[in-house]
């Protein structure tokens, strides 16, 4: 098949997927298909090789300004977005906002392109912590204690966030982000006070969320294909043993700095728990495909933290880990996603 991969993007997590967009790149050509890398630049830039050839860029992937150079060297590039995208199927290799969001999904549908991953109403709600929170207690998951502030109402009344009644210590994090960029963990009033200006140099919406001491773990979800059927499958959960006071940026992505243990060190009991819960989650959100969600396990209760809708797919990532564990090749499930991305859009018949 002719698989178009979107990575890069304008989001903070522009470097992460520049990982996870090489490492399906290269996946999805081991399995025989035609890939086009598709890049899309920090500045909203897509650089579209014009031919399908499986090649992608050695360079240091922590370096973007490099990476753009030496992919741009590498492929002779078309800038007419319409009629240079030409595949069958979009794998999205984006997270954060203009990746994750619904936004390259709603422009993907409008152009009548499959893609992989879940619709536009379930991205967008999924990456909205706030709105994400509501349903999953409106749908009887636990979730620690919140309280939403905008940027505007900051700036008219800064003295408003000390009356939301939530504990110290608590989690300052974007509404619309992840891989806990721009996220702070605070420990009183003060701090917050310090904290708030810097936070919202950068973002626009802030959630404050109540710390909750436990155990943190993450659970992926895929739809598995049974006969003319797709099942929903939870994966054996990761335990996450962060190297700071939380799972921060550099917890997650400096090697050797945290331990993910797959499967979790937890009783059966709160494992079979976890993976009712991250099924309800992938429900409640209308996710499809695939989708990994976050949790802090307080003595037997899982409180979710939230549900990413493209997961990171790096060699490391988490749900690769998942996957292994349960004995199921990356390669079936990436080929699940390409099948169930072509049955949404009426592409290939359903059985």
């Amino acid at each position: 098949m002719k698989i178009a991969v979107l990575f890069g993007g304008t989001s903070t997590e522009h470097e992460i997927s520049l990982r996870t967009g090489t490492f399906i790149s290269k996946t999805l050509s081991s399995m025989g298909h035609s890939v086009k890398p598709i890049l899309i630049s920090r500045d909203g830039r897509w650089v579209i090789p014009k031919e399908y050839r499986p090649e992608f860029p050695e360079g240091n992937s922590k370096n973007p300004e490099e990476y753009l150079k030496e992919f741009e060297e590498l492929h002779s590039t078309n800038a007419g977005i319409f009629s240079s995208l030409d595949c069958d199927v979009a794998f999205l290799g984006l997270h954060g906002t203009s990746g994750e969001d619904g936004s390259v999904q709603g422009f993907l549908k409008v152009l009548g392109i499959p893609f992989t991953g879940s619709d536009v109403k379930a991205s967008a709600l999924a990456m909205d912590k706030i709105r994400a929170n509501r349903l999953f207690q409106l749908a009887g998951m636990s979730v620690a204690p919140f309280w939403e502030l905008r940027k505007k109402e900051y700036s008219e009344n800064p003295t408003s966030v000390e009356n939301s009644g939530l504990e110290y210590p608590l989690f300052l994090k974007p509404v619309e982000g992840g891989s806990s960029f721009h996220t702070f963990r605070i420990e009183g009033p003060e701090d917050l006070r310090k904290r708030l200006p810097e936070f919202f140099d950068a973002e626009e919406h802030a959630i404050l969320q109540k710390f909750l001491k436990g155990t943190e773990v993450s659970c992926g979800v895929w739809e598995k294909k049974e006969g003319s059927k797709r099942i929903l499958e939870a994966l054996p959960p990761t335990e996450i043993i962060p190297g700071g006071e939380f799972f921060d940026v550099e917890s997650k992505y400096k090697p050797g700095l945290s331990q993910e243990i797959t499967p979790a060190r937890l009783p059966e009991k709160i494992i079979s728990k976890i993976q009712e819960q991250s099924i309800l989650a992938h429900k409640t959100l209308g996710c499809e495909g695939y989708s990994r969600t976050d949790f802090i396990i307080v003595g037997e209760t899982p409180f979710v933290l939230e549900t990413n809708t493209l997961p990171g797919m790096t060699e490391t990532s988490l749900i690769p880990q998942q996957a292994k564990a349960a004995g199921i090749p990356i390669q079936t499930l990436y080929q699940s996603l390409i099948d169930q991305a072509l049955e949404r859009a009426g592409k290939i018949p359903v059985g």
